[in-house]
């Protein structure tokens, strides 16, 4: 850990949790903006009446979840290492703007879930704007991923040679940051849209709005496609717990999609490199999948089937009595999560 942030880490951490107080506002003032002019321009044609009003408890909540999330991410980050891997050695320079790439996805993280929860939409303000920073990020660097492009640990020999890794991704950097994020950007939303259609077609209706797909695009970009396949898998088991929880708190019946992918896509930046180092047994890791044609295919058709199982879930949670959609803000944008 760089000295100085060793030396000014309890007063670094506090004051990201300050910050965030502040910048929790601005976004909760932001989503609300957003909020009243896609009401204002859908009121004529949908007959809803206006949405996004202001609520001191959502700021309020809003304000502690983003102090807590970059403080957070700053604790797990620079105190935990949690991005430390032998695969990825950033420069130190890099390794501080890959951090900062990585608040700037959070910060929009924040700003979709807020605006999903409060008129079920995912506006394009937030997720085009994230796409091309990530992307942009990547590739003027060439040293912000937290996986590169392809590592195959099926290849390593245990005390002699670590895992394969492509000669072109240490020679092209800024290439190789070009590819990795617009793969995980085309993985992401590629894989939402399938999912998206697959719902269609066992649903009966599209339970996924053209906003998920965005911010899937959105989180890839930043993250790369490894990760990603975490996103893919740990949202399901996010989806129940917080379905649970906005439940009981609220009693809503109607959760749009949206937040439970953004949590999904927290747990995995704070948790990384347990997730990526996890053993199965001492003879198989998670890692080995990812250089596996077949442990991809798994991969893929587990986060699949997960995907829609929860879709089905949630439209079976939605038939248990509680505060009916109607009393709620509708859902007629570009995030419709039913």
């Amino acid at each position: 850990m760089d000295q100085f942030i060793q030396d000014q880490f309890e007063a670094i951490a506090g004051g990201l949790f300050i910050f965030g107080l502040l910048l929790g506002v601005i976004l909760d003032v932001w989503s609300l903006q957003m909020c009243e002019q896609f009401c204002e321009e859908h009121a004529s044609a949908s007959g809803s009446s206006p949405g996004g009003r202001q609520n001191s408890r959502a700021r309020l909540l809003t304000a502690l979840a983003t102090a807590a999330i970059l403080a957070g991410y700053f604790v797990v980050v620079f105190g935990l290492q949690m991005h430390s891997t032998s695969d990825v050695l950033p420069s130190l320079f890099w390794k501080y703007g890959r951090a900062i790439g990585h608040f700037v996805l959070l910060v929009l993280l924040i700003a979709a879930t807020v605006t999903d929860f409060r008129e079920y939409i995912i506006p394009d303000q937030i997720t085009v704007p994230g796409m091309i920073a990530g992307v942009l990020l990547a590739t003027i660097s060439g040293d912000t991923q937290l996986m590169h492009f392809w590592v195959d640990w099926n290849q390593a020999v245990v005390d002699l040679r670590g895992p394969y890794i492509p000669a072109w991704i240490g020679d092209h950097t800024h290439w190789h940051g070009f590819v990795w994020s617009m793969t995980g950007l085309i993985a992401g939303g590629g894989v939402t849209w399938i999912v998206r259609w697959l719902s269609s077609v066992v649903l009966g209706q599209e339970s996924l709005g053209l906003g998920d797909v965005t911010l899937m695009a959105m989180i890839g970009s930043f993250l790369g496609w490894q990760p990603l396949v975490f996103v893919f898998l740990l949202a399901p088991l996010c989806g129940i717990a917080m379905g649970l929880g906005v439940r009981l708190i609220t009693n809503r019946t109607y959760i749009p999609f949206g937040p439970y992918l953004s949590i999904a896509a927290v747990v995995v930046l704070f948790a990384w490199r347990p997730l990526w180092l996890l053993e199965i047994s001492n003879e198989f890791s998670i890692r080995k999948l990812f250089g596996d044609a077949p442990g991809l295919a798994i991969l893929g058709s587990i986060s699949l089937a997960a995907f829609v199982a929860l879709l089905i879930c949630l439209r079976l949670y939605r038939l248990i009595p509680g505060k009916p959609r109607s009393t709620e803000s509708p859902s007629t944008g570009n995030d419709d999560a039913s």
